[in-house]
C-alpha cells in the first residue's frame, strides 16, 4: 500500500467514527429533550400547587384576622 491508500483508509475510518458519533449524539439529544419536557410539566404542576397552597394560607390567615377583629 502506498501513502495515499493509507490516508484514504484512515479518512474512511474517521468518517465512519464521526457518523457513529453523530448518530449517538442525536439520540442523546432526543432523550435530553424528552426528559426536559417531562421536567417542564412537573415544574408547571409544582407551580400550580404552590399558588394554590399560597392562596389557601392567605384565606386561612384572613379568616383568623376577621375572627379576631369581630370578636
Amino acid at each position: 500500500m502506498d501513502q495515499n491508500d493509507l490516508n484514504l483508509n484512515k479518512l474512511n475510518q474517521l468518517n465512519t467514527r464521526f457518523l457513529t458519533h453523530e448518530a449517538q449524539c442525536e439520540e442523546r439529544w432526543k432523550t435530553i429533550f424528552a426528559r426536559l419536557e417531562i421536567l417542564e410539566k412537573k415544574m408547571d404542576r409544582l407551580h400550580t400547587m404552590s399558588l394554590a397552597a399560597t392562596g389557601t394560607v392567605v384565606m386561612f390567615l384572613g379568616g383568623i384576622i376577621l375572627t379576631l377583629v369581630n370578636g
